[in-house]
């Protein structure tokens, strides 16, 4: 550690290193220009800034390992409850709103949304952000993303996805998911590469850029090919959909004579190079072929409980595969899909056992860094990147405390994190937005949504059975 390095001091918490092989200890956590230099008790040495960690958990922080940016708040709360299609995911329902959203929002009202986002997100515990947009290049609102996330200072993935509209993805129209024109899909790969040309390794290297192909059903085979080639070539990581909803399945079992997973198989997909998220209809001979390729898993409790149903974890750390969590989209508490993960995964196995709640934070935090290739995080150790959560376990619905990674994850929420801190600068500090005033951006969000409601409503665009009502929504 030099004489001249900028040192944060995180004093006095209980530390859970994360790793393959994680310790509780109490410790003082030192980070040097970026990079954990040490853990030891009673740290004696020089600092710049200081954080007390007193009756708080300190542990690497999260990475949230799927998310659309901007998708959030414009569709929170408004297809909850309406029954679906049972080929259909919960996003089918809201597929118009989604896309009417991306037509009718100004850049400034799309920016705002963004903004809001990221804050949950980070207020969320997490500090690394991995982003698909389907978006057109030309639109320029994947940059918006950028510009956010140089501004409240998170470590960012992005991946530009293809197809580049959402009406490829599918809407419920007369109760059946229809899907619209995908438009230049190859158009759109080559726009994603063009971004990691331009963009890969910016905001001082908290940026990296992969490619995001939506799904096996949305993605001509020639394209998914040469997206492995390209992953190969640039030494990259894709990112897909992967057997998420019955409708899936069907189509690429009429396509392909199989399933989702057999067909990537195949065709040479798979692979370490390869995060798949969601991962719901497979069968123990789709698990077997994901372990044995060293395909990674993202799982989202929160998002398919929303669908009633269960996605497999517990199934996939039995066998070997890696897995990370992530919020999706809809609600970004972390650390309720790390409760989730366990609640519905012991359901539905029927083994309270399993999972466990060290198992979920493992996954939410060295098993993401394991899919991105990333062994500078995800963990508390000398030599990593000062990536680092602090959460209180001080609140009447956590303390006191037996264990601490049970407390977190059984009984804490996002409202208990207290700080976070990328390359050891703080993100969220004393549970407020370092780079941002979200009283400034609350009215401006709120307009936004209720501009876009109203007009959504007038257009027909609202799934069925909800409608819109300005003064008992309290927009204003």
């Amino acid at each position: 550690m030099s004489d001249t390095a900028r040192i944060t001091l995180i004093r006095g918490g209980t530390v859970w290193t994360g790793g393959a092989a994680p310790r509780v200890q109490r410790a003082d956590v030192v980070i040097a220009d970026g990079v954990i230099a040490a853990i030891e008790p009673n740290y004696q040495g020089r600092w710049d800034t200081e954080i007390d960690a007193g009756g708080c958990l300190v542990a690497p922080g999260l990475v949230n390992a799927h998310v659309h940016p901007g998708a959030t708040a414009r569709a929170r709360g408004v297809a909850e409850d309406l029954e679906i299609n049972p080929d259909a995911a919960f996003y089918h329902n809201l597929g118009g709103l989604l896309r009417f959203g991306l037509e009718e929002l100004t850049r400034d009202e799309f920016g705002a949304l963004l903004a809001w986002d990221a804050a949950e997100m980070l207020l969320g515990g997490a500090t690394t952000l991995i982003a698909e947009m389907i978006v057109a290049e030309e639109h320029g609102m994947h940059l918006q993303w950028l510009d956010v996330a140089k501004q409240l200072g998170f470590r960012a993935q992005l991946g530009l996805t293809y197809p580049n509209r959402v009406g490829a993805i599918g809407s419920m129209q007369g109760g059946k998911i229809v899907k619209g024109d995908p438009g230049d899909v190859a158009g759109a790969f080559a726009a994603a590469l063009r971004l990691h040309e331009t963009h890969n390794g910016g905001l001082d290297g908290r940026l990296r850029v992969h490619l995001s192909p939506h799904g096996p059903d949305t993605v001509p085979e020639e394209i998914l090919r040469a997206t492995k080639q390209e992953c190969a070539a640039r030494g990259i990581h894709a990112h897909l959909h992967l057997a998420q909803h019955l409708s899936e399945v069907r189509t690429v079992q009429a396509r392909h004579g199989t399933s989702p997973v057999r067909y990537l198989h195949d065709i040479g997909f798979l692979g370490p190079d390869v995060m798949a998220t969601h991962v719901t209809y497979v069968d123990e001979a789709d698990i077997a072929l994901l372990a044995a390729s060293g395909t990674h898993v993202v799982h989202c409790s929160y998002r398919k409980a929303k669908e009633a149903i269960t996605s497999p974890f517990q199934e996939f750390l039995a066998a070997g595969v890696n897995v990370a969590i992530a919020t999706d989209s809809f609600s970004h508490d972390l650390i309720l899909d790390l409760k989730l993960a366990c609640l519905l995964g012991k359901i539905r196995g029927g083994k309270v056992g399993q999972p466990t709640a060290q198992q979920a934070l493992v996954a939410a935090t060295h098993g993401a860094a394991r899919a991105l290739g990333r062994p500078d995080l995800g963990r508390l150790e000398p030599g990593a990147r000062g990536d680092v959560m602090v959460v209180s376990l001080q609140s009447p619905f956590v303390a006191p405390v037996f264990d601490p990674v049970r407390a977190l994850v059984y009984y804490g929420s996002a409202s208990d994190i207290r700080h976070t801190l990328v390359d050891g600068e703080a993100v969220v500090r004393n549970g407020k937005l370092a780079g941002l005033d979200l009283d400034a951006l609350r009215p401006q969000v709120e307009a936004a949504c209720a501009r876009l409601w109203e007009l959504a409503q007038s257009r027909g665009v609202l799934p069925g059975g909800v409608s819109f009502d300005p003064i008992c929504c309290g927009a204003h």
